[in-house]
């Protein structure tokens, strides 16, 4: 039996969206599968190189979270937002 370590519940949404984090390398497209106010869980589409530190925008960069990765287990990762 799996324990859940959230204090808060997460929505699940399994919605696309866009990170980035570093200008030369450019945007790349990933899924988030949850959410809450202060994370998410999200699946990255082949992308093996993620810093600890990224942005994420749900809305074409009307609005742009900062992330900080939580943990990762292959393909998929779980982000707090640090804004």
């Amino acid at each position: 039996m799996e324990f859940e370590r959230r204090s808060v519940g997460r929505t699940t949404i399994s919605k696309n969206a866009l990170l980035f984090f570093d200008a030369q390398r450019g945007v790349f497209t990933c899924r988030v599968q949850d959410v809450t106010n202060s994370g998410a869980g999200i699946e990255l589409h082949d992308l093996n190189l993620l810093p600890l530190n990224f942005e994420l925008t749900f809305d074409n960069f009307h609005n742009v979270r900062e992330c900080r990765v939580i943990w990762r287990q292959g393909d998929f990762v779980g982000v707090a937002f640090q804004n």
